[in-house]
């Protein structure tokens, strides 16, 4: 009897072990958000994986060289990711936010469970965070709202809209460059807007 217990508490022990390790390879996998790394002309690129749009930024309170940005996922928006932009050296510099949209290697399949729909990603629209020695893309499946022209009286546009603008000026701010007259975001939406 007692050797059974034995064998029991082993097991048990054994199982936690194993959830244990299952819950820190979860928590590595979430932390990695991105997708791609790649050096071009002597310039470290990072390409994020797709998100559906932002959740909060900010500069860092612990450390006010770093500012950070939280996106929301494009599966489950309650599952947050965060990367930090860094205060730049002397050899680098801050060249600016630029917007696009780019062509996807393959099709991305998207499943929104509560409107019951699948669509396919073939491009998504990018945020890039340019500097002198690199940049960062950051992709978000939310942006594509913005180049709708009927969905410009919808509060998601209206709120996601501010919510760029505000990144903007928070960003420019944050390594004391001037942000051009009016923002990027709305100039880049006139100009590729359907």
């Amino acid at each position: 009897m007692t050797a059974l217990l034995e064998l029991l508490k082993q097991k048990q022990r054994e199982l936690k072990l194993n959830n244990e390790n299952e819950i820190i390879k979860k928590e590595r996998s979430k932390k990695n958000v991105f997708s791609k790394v790649e050096e071009i002309k002597g310039r470290k690129v990072y390409h994020t994986k797709i998100f559906n749009d932002f959740y909060t930024f900010g500069i860092s309170k612990k450390d006010p060289t770093k500012f950070f940005i939280s996106l929301r996922g494009i599966f489950n928006i309650e599952h947050i990711s965060m990367f930090h932009l860094f205060s730049t050296r002397d050899d680098d510099a801050f060249l600016g936010i630029y917007y696009g949209i780019k062509k996807l290697d393959k099709a991305f399949l998207v499943k929104n469970f509560n409107k019951r729909e699948t669509y396919t990603l073939r491009k998504c629209e990018y945020i890039e965070f340019r500097f002198k020695k690199g940049g960062i893309f950051c992709y978000l499946s939310g942006l594509h709202n913005l180049l709708k022209a009927d969905k410009i009286e919808s509060s998601y546009y209206q709120t996601l809209l501010n919510i760029v603008n505000e990144l903007e000026r928070e960003l420019y701010a944050f390594y004391g460059k001037a942000l051009p007259e009016g923002g990027i975001i709305p100039k880049w939406v006139q100009k590729t807007q359907k």
